[in-house]
């Protein structure tokens, strides 16, 4: 039975500039969610439909490299439970969506990285109901040939002194093509509340599609949001720089790209992930990472 997936942003702009949504028909539903529960880490190998629910303290470390699947993830941390959800796309055709609910003094941490993925749909919708709920996400991406990438980031937080986080690290190149929408929602009851977004995108190609909406939405007075986009090129001054210490052209894109993610993969905090990853973007020494000056 086909199903309808879709990804909207809250309040819709002007259509013409396509980014208020976009919708895949998925050739089915996804299971039933299976329960992950304790502490610890928890590695998952997903390479095809899949549903979990994830409670109490602990790590779920998601490694998807589908050729096409429907992945739904949700998270309910309870009052002072801390859960930490990373997420590694380097699968085809993915279309995810993330629900999270943060209760009193409960926090969430989420990782995620998109390597190559020929079209990759990331729907992600926080609800931080609690007091002093915190959110920390860290978003990386390459997208290269003809990759589609369509990611949409709604955090709702109407916890007093509620806090988020999220920052946004990607390189496009080739004829890859980007949506990226973050919006924080500030709702009546978020006295106190605070949260800052930020994208930083670099651009190594002319054929390149980079589409941001930073959003914030506020029915609350008494907060505190920030937020914003910057796209940038590769410095041709650093590229002739390493030419002339004989490092090649397709090498230099290569180490800049690395460069750029290996804050995000620093976040995962797990050494066997973290060069699995490095192995992915094609560092074969991935016991030294690229550090970023």
């Amino acid at each position: 039975m086909e199903t309808k997936f879709s990804t909207r942003l809250p309040v819709p702009t002007f259509r013409f500039l396509g980014v208020n949504g976009t919708e895949r028909v998925l050739p089915a539903e996804p299971p039933a969610p299976a329960a992950l529960s304790g502490t610890g880490i928890q590695r998952l190998d997903i390479t095809a439909d899949a549903a979990f629910t994830v409670t109490g303290g602990q790590t779920v470390i998601m490694d998807i490299h589908a050729e096409q699947a429907y992945l739904q993830t949700h998270l309910q941390a309870d009052a002072n439970e801390k859960i930490r959800l990373v997420q590694i796309f380097h699968g085809d055709c993915v279309c995810s969506r993330l629900t999270a609910d943060l209760a009193d003094h409960a926090a969430a941490e989420l990782v995620q990285i998109y390597l190559h993925g020929t079209d990759t749909v990331s729907d992600t919708e926080i609800r931080m109901n609690g007091r002093k709920s915190a959110l920390t996400a860290n978003i990386g991406y390459l997208a290269d040939g003809d990759s589609r990438l369509d990611l949409n980031l709604n955090v709702i937080q109407s916890g007093k002194k509620s806090v988020s986080d999220i920052d946004v690290q990607g390189v496009l190149r080739e004829r890859a093509q980007k949506i990226f929408r973050g919006t924080i929602d500030f709702r009546q009851g978020a006295a106190g509340a605070s949260g800052a977004e930020h994208e930083d995108v670099l651009l190594t190609d002319p054929e390149v599609v980079n589409k941001t909406v930073p959003v914030i939405l506020c029915a609350e007075e008494d907060v505190a949001g920030t937020h914003g986009a910057t796209a940038g090129q590769l410095d041709a001054r650093v590229i002739f720089y390493l030419q002339s210490r004989g490092i090649p052209e397709p090498e230099i894109r290569e180490l800049i790209a690395q460069t750029k993610l290996g804050g995000v993969i620093r976040q995962i905090g797990d050494a066997e992930t973290e060069r699995a990853v490095w192995r992915l973007l094609g560092r074969e020494d991935a016991d030294e990472p690229v550090t970023e000056e």
